[in-house]
């Protein structure tokens, strides 16, 4: 029993020995130093390594082992670490300037302590001319003529027109052996749409004698004879002259004629009525503008058209057989010449 508890502290003994002979391990090798990283969070503290059996007391019990460290709390990452905290301004502190009188710091007059003036731009307004209360503010023409006229114009026509070309196509059938010479009076309505430019309608109302081939029954005081001529339509007008006291016109239009002779006595009636289109009403004329409200100037006109049909009546009853188309037609005229009396020329 002894020799057995002898031999187990030999055995101790020598695998102290042994153990304290051996070569301590070699330390890693230092590693090259590097750039600082940016703060990171800090490292937790390594435990401290136990104590070797060596450090134990010979024959004792073995201590108990120490209790390794709490490792410190690694704090969070700072987040805003690399935001700038905001930085109050700093209070305005005005800075004093120099002295009324003293020289500059450059060189240069002694300052007087005067704003030197600035140049501000000035605007100037243009004079605007108003007119009068009442005043229209027209200029006047260099010829005295009175201003130009626009909106609503009349106009009346007198003078004499005679018959040209044929009422049929018949051999016999002139316009002037039906009808004879006419004072037409003629109205025109309208306004103007400029100065130069009028737009209306024309009414015109001939009257006059009848033809060379009843002329004798007419004239031997046992019939009575007339003759009429009615003609409406639209027409234009171009002012060349607006603005003067003299202005030449041209006109055109263009409507309705129906010429009627009609011829009573003995206690008998008879007309005969020639229905047909104006193709063309052209005009040409001077108006001597003598003031804003009249005007007056001479004036010419050619009627052109074509009767397409003819009414016979005795008593107030159509003739059939002398009623109707006209089988042959021909075209016609009426020239006339006379005096134009406008009102707003």
């Amino acid at each position: 029993m002894a020799l057995a508890a002898l031999s187990f502290s030999l055995t101790l003994l020598l695998a102290g020995s042994v153990l304290a002979q051996a070569p301590a391990p070699s330390p890693p090798p230092t590693a090259a130093p590097q750039a600082a990283p940016l703060p990171s969070p800090a490292a937790a503290p390594q435990a401290a390594p136990l104590p070797s059996p060596s450090a134990a007391p010979q024959g004792g019990p073995s201590p108990p082992p120490a209790a390794a460290p709490t490792p410190a709390p690694i704090p969070p990452p700072d987040r805003e670490a690399g935001v700038a905290s905001p930085v109050s301004p700093a209070p305005y502190a005005p800075t004093a300037g120099p002295s009324p009188g003293a020289a500059p710091a450059g060189g240069g007059p002694p300052m007087t302590g005067v704003a030197p003036p600035i140049a501000a731009p000035v605007y100037y307004a243009l004079p605007v001319a108003y007119p009068a209360h009442g005043d229209l503010a027209v200029r006047e023409p260099a010829d005295g003529a009175p201003p130009t006229a626009k909106g609503f114009q009349m106009a009346i026509r007198l003078g004499y027109a005679i018959p040209m070309g044929g009422a049929t196509g018949a051999s016999s059938g002139e316009l002037s052996r039906t009808f004879g010479g006419q004072a037409p009076i003629l109205v025109e309505l309208g306004g103007k749409a400029s100065a130069d430019l009028f737009i209306g309608v024309y009414a015109g109302l001939g009257l006059g004698a009848p033809g060379s081939a009843i002329e004798a029954q007419c004239s031997s005081g046992l019939i009575s004879c007339s003759a009429r001529t009615f003609r409406i339509g639209p027409e234009m007008q171009v002012h060349l002259n607006p603005d003067g006291k003299v202005n030449p016109w041209l006109g055109y239009g263009a409507g309705l004629e129906i010429a009627t002779l009609s011829m009573s006595g003995g206690g008998r009636d008879a007309s005969l009525s020639l229905v047909g289109l104006e193709f063309a009403h052209l005009m040409a004329g001077v108006d001597f503008r003598i003031n804003s409200v009249f005007g007056i100037g001479p004036v010419f006109a050619m009627s052109l058209g074509e009767y397409s049909s003819m009414t016979l009546e005795l008593d107030g009853v159509d003739v059939p057989d002398a009623s109707g188309r006209i089988p042959e037609t021909a075209l016609h005229a009426w020239l006339s010449l006379g005096v134009r009396l406008v009102l707003l020329p």
